[in-house]
């Protein structure tokens, strides 16, 4: 009989359910949900989850033995909102969305600083036109959140000759930028960047931390690109600073309200970029990997990687 018995609980529960039948997992009894009303008939009797945080906190009061859940997002803060249970461990994914990170965000500071989208449609209108471009050497890269997913953007950057300077809470060193910022230091970091980049989780300490006196303080044209979470910036205020010209664009991949409703002016703003919150997916195969690694050290007995406080959010 096995020890442990594993319940997934997601959109995606018949893949993983596949990757954990082929992973060895003897000892495990698996059973798979994609809601949370499918789920609840198997939910007593398990004690290790695996899935979308969202989902899980719907079943954490039918769920006595839980002892473990591992999130398939890196955002879990639909499990660490006050008032939901906290008597079992928690852990999050880091080091799987850093390559898809980085590709999203030097991707997008290229098409911009090489004006790509009007080369195109200067193309299109069959028009010979150079463009003026800047080169990204000797431009600073700004990174609001030096976690893993910011350190990966912040070596991307400064591989293409780019000056990166960073911020984080608390005071700590970071190889990966030129100079941290922390604490009140917070305006300082944000007059120096010529494109900065939000990767910061969704918690009361983030929740609006991009709002007018933040969106002032950055430097005259700079380029705000949030990957993070939508709740750091403060949409209507983002959108005066577009339409006023103190920002040069913003590039979002994140909103306060998801889907981003038909009504918000960011769809139609001529230097706003959005994307449907897609910029690094959770694929299954990299999360399930995250799983069986932590599950190996539970059964011998180790400390789990990621942890998450969940006072902190993350």
């Amino acid at each position: 009989m096995p020890d442990d018995r594993l319940l997934i609980l997601t959109p995606d529960a018949a893949t993983y359910a596949a990757l954990a039948a082929d992973a060895g997992l003897d000892d495990l009894e698996i059973h798979a949900a994609t809601e949370v009303d499918q789920a609840r008939t198997t939910a007593a009797g398990c004690n290790v989850v695996l899935g979308v945080p969202a989902l899980v906190a719907g079943l954490l009061d039918a769920m006595p033995r839980l002892g473990w859940v591992q999130s398939t997002y890196a955002g879990v803060d639909a499990l660490c909102r006050p008032g939901l249970r906290r008597d079992y461990t928690l852990t999050g994914l880091r080091g799987i969305f850093g390559a898809l990170m980085r590709e999203y965000v030097l991707g997008w500071i290229l098409a911009l600083e090489r004006d790509l989208f009007e080369a195109r449609q200067l193309q299109l209108r069959g028009r010979w036109q150079t463009l003026p471009f800047r080169g990204l050497t000797g431009l600073t890269l700004g990174v609001c959140g030096l976690g893993s997913i910011g350190e990966a953007v912040a070596r991307a950057g400064a591989a293409l000759g780019m000056r990166v300077v960073g911020y984080r809470r608390t005071p700590a060193p970071c190889a990966a930028v030129d100079r941290v910022y922390s604490g009140d230091e917070f305006h300082a970091f944000l007059a120096e960047p010529d494109h900065l980049v939000v990767v910061l989780p969704d918690t009361p300490a983030t929740a609006g931390l991009f709002d007018r006196d933040a969106l002032a303080t950055m430097k005259e044209g700079a380029v705000l690109i949030n990957v993070g979470r939508g709740r750091s910036v403060v949409e209507v205020d983002l959108v005066d600073a577009l339409r006023n010209g103190g920002l040069r664009a913003a590039v979002l991949d994140v909103f306060e309200s998801e889907p981003l409703p038909a009504s918000s002016p960011l769809w139609s703003l001529p230097n706003a970029y959005l994307t449907p919150h897609n910029a690094a997916p959770s694929l299954p195969g990299d999360v399930f990997d995250c799983f069986v690694a932590n599950y190996r050290r539970r059964r011998a007995g180790e400390a789990l990687a990621d942890v998450v406080d969940f006072a902190r959010g993350y």
